[in-house]
């Protein structure tokens, strides 16, 4: 079976699920995926009647726990080696409680030693998991994650695939190669987020030219403010919630995800593959 139908027959076994998976990636490190994935996965728990899971692929040097300020576990860790034995009241039990409606998974290793990977399946089944117990799931796969098969096939395979550039020509190279490479399926969206980790008056490179060079849309622009990222990182005080042109993007982010905003025609692959 070729990666299409494996993603196809996936995304048919994955509608009978309560929820959506989402992806958060940038093609290149330090494009500020986790403090935007922790500010999408709050805002979206503030919604009604709605249940969000993330969780971070980042055994090593993940700090998804500092956005939200909570105490870590490595409870995702025997998750995924034992995904057989998952029960609903695993979920609670293993999930650090960020809200009432917002619980954070992780497996940080002790020290820099790492003796454990998941395989896809075991991804699969832990996904799946969670969708059963959550309105959304969030995974946070870091880049270098992206030349695996595991932290690929969580990417290509997500209901909601968020990849983060910035306005840099080595971002936009790396971006380039991992558009081309993920499948275009129906039942799939690709949003492309630029995150300015720079002043833009600083910058030479436009949102134009970003998307001009991606040969996309550009589906959300997040401005340059390191005090509020910095306070989610530092303080647990996340930017979303604060009075600024970040707060207001990062929202405008979380309601084209949850479709309470219009989403513009033609989409990411309408552009790219013809479709």
């Amino acid at each position: 079976m070729n990666m299409s139908n494996q993603m196809a027959d996936e995304h048919i076994e994955n509608s009978n699920l309560r929820g959506r998976k989402i992806t958060v990636v940038s093609a290149k490190g330090g494009a500020g995926t986790t403090s935007l994935l922790a500010n999408i996965a709050w805002g979206l728990s503030q919604l009604q009647g709605t249940q969000v899971a993330c969780a971070d692929l980042d055994f090593m040097t993940g700090d998804l726990d500092l956005q939200f300020s909570v105490s870590t576990n490595n409870a995702l860790l025997e998750m995924l080696q034992f995904p057989d034995r998952l029960e609903p009241v695993v979920y609670q039990r293993s999930g650090i409680k960020v809200n009432d409606d917002l619980y954070v998974f992780t497996a940080y290793a002790a020290g820099f030693e790492q003796n454990f990977w998941p395989d896809v399946a075991s991804m699969q089944k832990v996904s799946r998991f969670c969708l059963q117990q959550a309105t959304y799931l969030l995974w946070d796969v870091p880049a270098f994650c992206l030349r695996d098969k595991v932290g690929f096939d969580t990417l290509n395979s997500s209901d909601i695939r968020v990849v983060i550039v910035e306005p840099t020509l080595a971002s936009i190279r790396s971006t380039n190669q991992l558009l081309a490479k993920l499948d275009a399926l129906p039942s799939t969206r690709t949003l492309v987020v630029l995150n300015h980790t720079k002043p833009e008056s600083s910058s030479l490179i436009t949102a134009k030219d970003v998307a001009t060079a991606l040969d996309c849309k550009l589906d959300a622009e997040i401005p340059y403010a390191p005090a509020d990222m910095r306070g989610g990182n530092s303080l647990g005080v996340l930017a979303i919630n604060q009075k600024s042109r970040n707060a207001k993007a990062l929202k405008k982010l979380v309601n084209l995800i949850s479709g309470q905003a219009k989403i513009a025609k033609p989409s990411l692959f309408s552009w790219r593959k013809g479709a």
